[in-house]
């Protein structure tokens, strides 16, 4: 599953969450809903403001310019051999023409071979890298709500919070911890 997919079922996860608060919090007495405290915080832009992510997203973008100017390299070899057989078919016995006709459609299948590899190679680095910054955003945000008195502190993301009142947002908090935390 990636990265992407994982929050996607994750934000259906918390909105699930949140519609079962409103329910649960629906039915508790207005004393106990006025002591719920609710944050949230945005785990994407956390990742990109804090140091450790700012360095391991460097770090991808270096290999994935590694592995994109080795991509360019088969490409340009297959779209030589295009070019060659293009300009010397009308030359060619049906033979000839057949078994390069066959090369290319060779190396065009290891180019996209190649493709998936590396964007599956890439999309592995980046989950193990970010896998252990949301585990230690996590212990802080566990922190923060044991501290501040959270009820629940949610993810925010298009679907899943689109209203909160000012105040709410502890992704600053977050970021500033983090980077304290780990430097």
């Amino acid at each position: 599953m990636s990265n992407m997919q994982l929050s996607k079922s994750m934000s259906r996860l918390m909105v699930a969450l949140m519609m079962a608060a409103a329910v649960i919090l629906g039915g508790l007495s207005t004393a106990s809903a006025q002591d719920v405290k609710i944050g949230y915080v945005d785990m994407q832009e956390a990742l990109n403001s804090i140091e450790e992510g700012k360095r391991v997203k460097a770090r991808l973008e270096r290999e994935f310019q590694q592995r994109q100017q080795r991509l360019d390299a088969k490409q340009n070899e297959v779209l030589q051999m295009r070019q060659e057989l293009e300009q010397q078919a009308m030359m060619l016995s049906e033979e000839a023409r057949q078994e390069r006709v066959m090369a290319l459609q060779g190396r065009m299948q290891e180019l996209q071979e190649l493709y998936l590899q590396l964007q599956n190679e890439l999309a592995r680095q980046e989950a193990e890298a970010t896998k252990g910054i949301f585990d230690k955003m996590r212990a802080i945000i566990r922190t923060i709500a044991r501290e501040q008195s959270y009820t629940l502190i949610l993810e925010r993301t298009e679907s899943s919070v689109l209203y909160a009142a000012d105040g709410m947002n502890l992704t600053d908090e977050l970021v500033r911890r983090y980077n304290t935390a780990h430097p």
